[in-house]
């Protein structure tokens, strides 16, 4: 072939490296593709492991949310076996009322703050 340059590369050495660039780089389209699908392999399994942690997270709040309903039920239902017991005994003093009924109405607010 001839020689069209004055620094000496023939056609032939151009096609050459033309050839060898195109197939770099057909290596380096290849190998980032690989990377790509491993990325991406890598990210779903992270995604998968963390829908897996909000999954337990939310059966977790649903145990504590059951388990602060059923407190509240049973404090309710002290709530009346503690008047029973304030008001059962006829001979008390109208102090011990007032400090029942206090009583009562103390554990009803705490009970409504706490688990409203």
């Amino acid at each position: 072939m001839d020689e069209n340059h004055s620094n000496g590369v023939t056609n032939e050495d151009m096609a050459i490296n033309l050839l060898q660039t195109q197939l770099e780089l057909s290596l380096i389209w290849e190998d980032f593709q690989d990377q790509l699908y491993e990325l991406r392999q890598a990210v779903n399994r992270h995604l998968d492991a963390m829908n897996i942690e909000v999954d337990d997270v939310r059966a977790g709040q649903l145990d504590v949310s059951n388990m602060v309903a059923d407190l509240k039920n049973h404090f309710v239902s002290l709530q009346g076996a503690y008047v029973k017991m304030v008001f059962k005994d006829n001979k008390r003093k109208k102090l011990m009322y007032c400090v029942g009924i206090v009583g009562v109405v103390s554990a009803f607010v705490v009970t409504y703050l706490v688990f409203k």
